[in-house]
């Protein structure tokens, strides 16, 4: 088979940092489904990309479709044959429209019925052909977050197109998008090779002409460029730099030549708080800062320009130290009108600051004072020693909202309050707590390290949760304005975080019945707003663990409740390894009947219906009760110390007199008496299992 590599480039204006990657994935994922769909085979497919082009590179490009054949279906038999078994003009005209010959034509037995049908070989199409009539509607369809228009073309794109090469081997793939027809010249350095530079299809001879032309198209070449650089340049001012992934990738997508390069600022500004100067220099100017031996900031930054010249280096640090000098002074200056007056007094200002509109206690400083419960509720399970600085830090918490800083970054609440709360002499498990009360701010950041922290991070997150759902906010779709998922799984890790099991239902409870919605924008608190917070924070919970366990075992686990959330893992845990044995099928089937039985008719019997030993007929009933008696001890002592392989180990021990029972007793007897004695023995059985999952739910 005869094989090409393909290269298409699309050549834009600058097309933001944040686009370069998604936008040449998608065009690399359309491509190759085109192929795949066309059955067209290929070899390793991948992007490249800069801020001036999106680029995908596939190997080993067959260069035709494969002929295949297709299965034709035409009229019902009836209306394609005569009483004389002849081919009707129905027929002959569907043997003529596919370009097949009448003796081709046969019967074929359908779920319908039979239709006339026949087989056809379709020739295959060539690669170039079948790119080139997709291109255009694949550059037309690609997702981008906005698409712009320019002159008087009515295509749209991420950034105007300058051009586009297609090239399957030497071949150039005839196309044409926005005005622009494909061809092999693609551009080199805006600044330093601005002319067109013809590239062949083969990666190597791609990366090389480009290079060539001061052109670095490949991601991971100029991130090991900037990361080298980084090293380097702050070995020189013997620091570290603050690691910054962020950042890095944006960077790695401003740039075509990587020139990575070192700044200073005056080391006055280094009384500013550090989390504001990293700020301020990483979000204005995409710079990276760096840390000394003691860990303290550094007056220095490292930029990476796009540019090749010592001379332009020079001048790009020197723009940069303008820039940042001043925007440091006025941070300079925000700090310091933000400490004229202790953070404290900020707390009053929280009066006039609205948290959700339609609650009837609506401001910032109500959040604030149901927090102040919800925590000192806690505050007896988690840190009883602690009350005060518990509420402190609750009450100073949510001061900083009112801070200049905080105005200009948004990004810095909690740090910066907890930073002013350092200077105002406030204790240091009350600052650590002010700084960690929104961890987790994303997936995998850290849980709160300390209790205090962890209480005031719990009630406040309980709180959105709270008024969200109680004012019928709740995320739809992809939609989540309030961040309400990621704050009911920063609940369930903080509490597995615990060491003490903290019950969902009763802060949940507690947490609802503290917000009082006006009635005519939602519904007045009542039960429907926990149940629905519950069924919430469960398919968090088993979005946090299907990614581990099989869903059918996290879905049992959860029907067994989860109330006290730090059971959940180690229950998965023990019945994931419980599984793995040549027991577990049995015993599944074994409590999937007795929970079938105690679903059907287990109703019937009172709830206080207790199992009585004098009713028992038949053997089997008492060696089953007895095994419930002494197992079923161990089962629950286990389980209260947490140990939940001991108590699947106890539960196997069950079912040699469970097997028993059901062969050898009538579970629906007549005598109504015995029928409820032996439901109300299953049922205590059931409740057993039911201790560590639903069992009717595994797929054994």
């Amino acid at each position: 088979m005869n094989t090409q590599p393909l290269l298409i480039e699309i050549g834009c204006e600058e097309i933001p940092a944040g686009v370069v990657g998604p936008g040449a994935e998608a065009l690399l994922q359309a491509i190759a489904t085109l192929l795949d769909g066309a059955g067209v085979a290929h070899g390793v497919a991948q992007w490249l990309g800069t801020p001036r082009r999106l680029t995908v590179h596939i190997a080993d490009v067959a260069l035709e479709q494969p002929n295949r054949e297709e299965l034709l279906t035409g009229p019902p038999i009836r209306a394609a044959k005569d009483a004389a078994g002849q081919w009707t003009q129905a027929a002959l005209g569907f043997a003529k429209g596919q370009g097949v010959d009448i003796a081709a034509l046969y019967e074929l037995e359908t779920p319908k019925g039979v239709y006339v049908a026949a087989r056809k070989q379709v020739q295959g199409v060539a690669t170039v052909q079948l790119i080139g009539d997709k291109l255009a509607e694949i550059l037309r369809t690609l997702p981008f977050p906005k698409r712009m228009r320019w002159g008087a073309r009515p295509e749209t794109f991420a950034r105007p197109i300058h051009w586009i090469v297609a090239l399957l081997g030497d071949t150039v793939i005839d196309a044409e998008f926005a005005g622009v027809k494909t061809g092999k010249m693609s551009g080199g350095h805006r600044f330093y090779h601005n002319e067109p530079v013809e590239v062949p299809s083969d990666l190597a001879g791609y990366k090389s002409a480009l290079w060539q032309a001061k052109v670095m198209v490949d991601p991971a070449e100029r991130r090991q460029v900037i990361l080298r650089g980084i090293a380097q340049l702050a070995a020189e001012a013997n620091g570290t730099w603050h690691e910054d992934q962020q950042t890095l990738e944006t960077v790695v997508q401003l740039v075509e030549w990587p020139a990575p390069l070192l700044g200073s600022f005056s080391a006055d500004f280094l009384a500013i708080p550090a989390p504001v100067i990293r700020t301020t220099l990483r979000e204005n100017q995409k710079l990276f800062t760096l840390a000394g031996p003691d860990g303290a900031l550094l007056p220095n930054f490292i930029a990476v320009a796009n540019t090749l010249s010592e001379a332009s280096r020079a001048n790009v640090a020197k723009g940069n130290t303008r820039v940042v000098s001043s925007r440091l002074a006025d941070a300079r200056f925000f700090v310091q009108e933000d400490t004229k007056t202790p953070l404290a007094d900020k707390v009053l200002l929280l009066q006039n600051r609205l948290y959700i509109q339609n609650l009837s206690a609506p401001t910032m400083a109500d959040k604030v004072m149901r927090m102040k419960e919800l925590a000192r509720a806690m505050t007896g399970w988690v840190a009883r020693d602690r009350v005060f600085e518990v509420q402190r830090a609750v009450e100073l918490c949510k001061a900083d909202l009112s801070t200049k800083v905080v105005f200009e970054f948004p990004e810095l609440q909690g740090l910066i309050g907890a930073d002013y709360a350092r200077r105002d002499g406030e204790a240091a498990e009350v600052v650590l707590a002010i700084a960690e009360h929104y961890q987790p701010r994303f997936a995998g950041d850290a849980v709160p390290s300390s209790h205090i922290g962890a209480i005031v991070s719990l009630s406040d997150k309980l709180d959105t949760l709270s008024c969200c759902f109680s004012l019928g906010l709740q995320p739809t779709g992809s939609q989540d304005q309030y961040g309400l998922r990621r704050a009911a799984l920063g609940i369930l890790r903080i509490l597995n975080s615990l060491p003490a099991g903290l019950s969902l239902v009763s802060l949940l409870d507690q947490s609802v019945d503290l917000v009082d919605a006006r009635p005519e924008h939602a519904l007045a608190y009542d039960q429907t707003r926990v149940t629905e917070l519950m069924a919430f924070m469960r398919a968090r919970l088993l979005a946090m663990h299907v990614q581990d366990f099989p869903t059918d075992l996290v879905e049992a686990v959860l029907d067994a409740g989860f109330d006290d959330v730090r059971t959940v893992l180690p229950r998965l845990q023990a019945l994931d390894a419980l599984r793995q044995g040549d027991g577990f099928a049995p015993l599944a089937a074994a409590f999937k009947r007795i929970a079938n039985i105690v679903r059907k008719n287990g109703a019937e019997v009172p709830v206080d219906f207790a199992v009585q030993p004098a009713l028992f007929a038949l053997p089997a009933e008492q060696r089953l009760f007895d095994a419930m008696q002494a197992t079923g001890a161990q089962v629950l002592q286990a389980i209260a110390a947490g140990d939940y392989p001991a108590a699947c180990s106890r539960l196997v021990e069950v079912k040699p007199a469970v097997d028993g029972f059901f062969d050898d007793v009538m579970v629906m007897a007549d005598d109504v008496a015995v029928r409820h004695n032996r439901l109300a023995l299953l049922r205590g059985c059931a409740s057993l299992f039911a201790q560590l999952a639903d069992f009717a739910r595994i797929q054994a």
